[in-house]
């Protein structure tokens, strides 16, 4: 697999869903907390950073396999952040950025959009979005980045 094909995969399958899973998770928290802007936003940043931790899970194998492929230094520096399969301490590290990114998203979701934009369709969106990333990526390189494998005859 070419670099730039792993960039365009990488761009589609993780930066792109990545940002939509944070604004998800603001717009979530926000829906659901009426005074999201106290202590509690804390609260929202945990169940954040572990739900984000949960979709890297999910991801590890499409991770592995273009890690594993980039030649380049920055592309595999930047595939590195979504491999769980190191260390404690680099689990660990990976969980405290996803609980600062988190808080992050609910304080700027709450902070510059409206209530009624928050309640209304933007979740739907933000999934819509979400499916329509996935669903391109899967389609450029499925064969790749599957652990099934064809049977050769």
């Amino acid at each position: 697999m070419s670099n730039k094909k792993i960039s365009i995969i990488y761009l589609f399958f993780f930066i792109i869903p990545y940002i939509l899973c944070l604004s998800i998770i603001g717009v979530s928290y926000n829906s659901l907390v009426l005074h999201a802007l106290t202590w509690r936003i804390v609260v929202g940043g945990v169940v954040g950073a572990f739900g984000m931790f949960a979709v890297k899970v999910i991801a590890q194998r499409p991770v592995l396999i273009m890690y594993r492929s980039s030649t380049r230094k920055i592309l595999k520096d930047l595939l590195r952040f979504f491999v769980l399969e190191r260390n404690k301490l680099v689990i660990g590290a990976n969980l405290f950025v996803d609980f600062w990114l988190s808080m992050l998203s609910i304080y700027l979701i709450a902070r510059f959009l409206p209530l009624n934009l928050i309640l209304g369709r933007t979740l739907g969106w933000l999934v819509f979005l979400l499916m329509i990333s996935l669903t391109l990526a899967s389609y450029l390189e499925f064969e790749s980045l599957s652990i099934y494998t064809e049977k050769k005859k």
